[in-house]
């Protein structure tokens, strides 16, 4: 018989209590305590109780369980990150918040997390981050199918340092041209990185390379079947297509680059980044020491102006003509100066480099000698 059967059914009628207690190592209290609750209970009373309190003074209430539930799926239904992390980002000012990870554990009892042991850490490798802003732009295309079927490319640049999405081109195909031509867009507001890195895509190592070169921007390309040499930029497609995934799908590459424009907003200006402690990259940019090409003073600002040859002339703006040949007449060129050097490209090609003449409005082709008013004879006619 159990101890607590015995407490229960013994006649206490010349029992002495304390002797009995003191005997089987209990107190008197549960003595009649369990007396008491047999009498009211029955059985069950014989049964242990958890000792735990009825109420634990740090455990999260449930309506910051509901609203974290919530922002799991708001996150998750617009196609953003909605991790532990994150979450705790955006719920940053909410009283009663509790640590990253009992959010993970309040996600996991709710069902929205599920152990997936192929995504355990492989092990920690070393980290490569350039140093200054702008000392290395990371590059790569990705395919992507518009709502009839037709595959389109997306070029994306991402800053290795403060991962600031640099542009984000929907174009047909991913040509050295139309490449050249996201980055001068780019570099107008940002200007130009000391070098970028890309794979060994032929548009990409020859024609970029050989357009940038002339601008001072070296270029530096991963080894074959190797994609974490260029990680950045490969991780940010897969976030940017978890995005566009939760978006209605583009009939048209217009279309696309609208939604292309509407993220990289968000992702420079309101995703936290956990590879920059949560800042956003336009944040870090801002606040990070700029880099630039190295044979270019970082004060002179580049402006960059896409126009169309007619003439045999482009305009940098309004303030100056430039000739490069009437061969080029109808042709999309893609002017860049830097203070007074002047760079003309087409199809990232570079077709006239030239140092502006700031006193003269139009810039010849070539630079012969003016005739002179008058004329001087050395020798009389007449003796």
């Amino acid at each position: 018989m159990s101890l607590r059967r015995t407490i229960v059914e013994v006649d206490t009628d010349g029992l002495n209590v304390a002797e009995f207690c003191r005997h089987h190592a209990v107190s008197t209290w549960l003595f009649w305590d369990l007396r008491r609750r047999f009498a009211a209970d029955g059985p069950d009373a014989l049964e242990s109780k958890s000792r735990a309190p009825h109420r634990v003074a740090n455990k999260t209430g449930l309506e910051v369980e509901d609203m974290i539930v919530a922002k799991r799926k708001e996150l998750d239904g617009a196609g953003l990150d909605a991790g532990a992390a994150t979450i705790a980002w955006h719920l940053r000012d909410l009283d009663g918040l509790p640590s990253e990870s009992t959010i993970w554990r309040i996600l996991k009892a709710r069902g929205f997390i599920v152990d997936d042991p192929s995504k355990a850490p492989k092990g920690a490798g070393k980290r490569f981050t350039a140093e200054r802003v702008n000392e290395c732009w990371q590059l790569d295309d990705t395919g992507w199918d518009l709502a009839d079927g037709t595959e389109v490319k997306i070029f994306n640049v991402v800053d290795d340092h403060s991962r600031l999405l640099v542009a984000s081109v929907a174009m047909a195909t991913c040509t050295g041209a139309g490449a050249f031509s996201a980055l001068a867009c780019a570099a107008a507001v940002l200007g130009w990185p000391t070098r970028f890195l890309s794979d060994n895509a032929r548009a990409f190592r020859h024609v970029l390379a050989n357009a940038l070169a002339e601008l001072g921007v070296a270029s530096s390309h991963s080894r074959p079947f190797h994609p974490q040499t260029n990680g950045k930029v490969e991780r940010f497609h897969q976030t940017l297509k978890k995005w566009l995934e939760r978006q209605p799908r583009a009939a048209t590459i217009d279309e696309l680059q609208a939604q292309l424009d509407c993220f990289r907003h968000l992702y420079n200006h309101q995703r936290p980044h956990r590879s920059i402690d949560r800042n956003v990259p336009a944040d870090a940019w801002t606040r990070g020491p700029k880099s630039g090409p190295a044979d270019h003073p970082l004060t002179a600002p580049t402006e960059t102006w896409r126009t169309t040859v007619a003439d045999g002339r482009v305009w940098a703006g309004s303030r100056y003509c430039i000739t490069i040949g009437a061969k080029h007449n109808g042709s999309e060129a893609i002017v860049v100066l830097t203070a007074t050097k002047c760079h003309t490209f087409i199809n990232a090609r570079l077709v006239r480099a030239l140092t502006i003449d700031p006193t003269r409005q139009h810039q010849p082709l070539h630079n012969r000698p003016g005739r002179p008013t008058t004329t001087v004879r050395e020798v009389s006619r007449h003796p």
